[in-house]
């Protein structure tokens, strides 16, 4: 929910390269970009009106790296964007892009709900990322408690769809005259083998069994549940602990709009350098951020292939999957 102080207090807003020495306070000299003025209402629309009526309420979007140390500040009109928690909406220096993204979200944003920031996809994830990783470093427990930021139940969360991810569920051979199948074997099978060697990398210990991922196969399993061994929930949970809570908030992101924990690991090993895989593995899990959307959507292609869209919904969900897909990509990049 969108909530908004007073105009003389701080905005708060909610639901969800390096810097060298020559760029130093360029930020603060970068011109804010203003809104259209052509498009204001009268000025005798207060704030709390404005947001009543979702009528946007800042006219300027800002850059501060000066506010704070190592930080670049987020402003509509000279006052910080805080999170739901109440944390200011800012990024490290060193990913100056996603800065220059942030403020452009809220520049050309023409509209304000108080309901959501679907509309605001970086937004509402760097908001998730800040949260979780604020809130763990003050160690407030009422907090994490309040948001969901405890790793351990996180971590138990997403476990759960490794047993049924989207890439571990083959269809019957005679759907589609086998076209799905066959898509699906050549797509699925080799990832499915790069990331149980991948999770390998993360076993509880020498002794424990080669990680072998678990699939439900349609045409032989039928309607039965799938349920993944104990050596391989144990190398996924020391995979997840293994990431910082930023991006830990990333991966969430990814698991749930895709309804795959695979597609999460792919992703992040794409674009966070920083998390790195076993040497052998780093070029094999290669992919882009429109291939981990295709295969996450694998099944709804050859649907609406055969039968046609259903307008407002295939449409609608096939732009969202990438938006949020490559939003978390963007959050991620370092």
């Amino acid at each position: 929910m969108l909530r908004v102080l007073p105009v003389s207090k701080t905005v708060i807003v909610g639901t969800v390269g390096r810097i060298t020495s020559r760029q130093r306070g360029f930020f603060s000299s970068i011109a804010p970009i203003k809104y259209n003025k052509s498009n204001k209402k009268p000025n005798s629309i207060n704030v709390e009106d404005k947001l009543k009526k979702g009528v946007r309420f800042w006219e300027t979007v800002t850059l501060d790296d000066k506010c704070i140390e190592n930080k670049i500040l987020i402003k509509l009109d000279s006052k910080p964007i805080k999170t739901p928690s109440g944390f200011d909406l800012s990024v490290d220096k060193n990913r100056p892009l996603l800065a220059y993204l942030l403020r452009q979200e809220w520049a050309t944003l023409p509209t304000v709900s108080m309901k959501n920031t679907d509309h605001l996809p970086l937004t509402s994830l760097v908001f998730r990322c800040i949260d979780l990783e604020t809130a763990v470093a003050k160690g407030d427990k009422d907090l994490i408690t309040k948001i969901n930021a405890d790793r351990s139940l996180i971590n138990e969360q997403l476990l759960r769809y490794l047993d049924t991810d989207t890439l571990l569920v083959f269809s019957p051979r005679n759907e589609f005259e086998g076209a799905l199948r066959s898509k699906q074997d050549e797509l699925y099978l080799p990832i499915i083998a790069k990331i149980e060697r991948f999770l390998n990398g993360f076993k509880s210990s020498a002794k424990s069994c080669d990680i072998k991922l678990r699939t439900l196969d349609g045409e032989t399993d039928g309607i039965r549940g799938n349920k993944q061994n104990q050596d391989t929930k144990n190398a996924a949970i020391n995979y997840m602990k293994s990431l910082s809570m930023w991006d830990l908030a990333i991966f969430e992101r990814v698991v749930l709009i895709t309804k795959s924990f695979i597609c999460g690991i792919l992703l992040l090993q794409n674009k966070s350098p920083l998390i790195t895989a076993p040497s052998s593995l780093r070029d094999d899990l290669q992919i882009s951020t429109e291939d981990i959307a295709h295969l996450a959507t694998l099944e709804i292609f050859h649907q609406t292939e055969r039968w046609g869209e259903v307008e407002d919904t295939h449409d609608v969900n096939k732009r969202d999957i990438r938006r949020n897909i490559n939003a978390a990509a963007i959050v991620a990049y370092k």
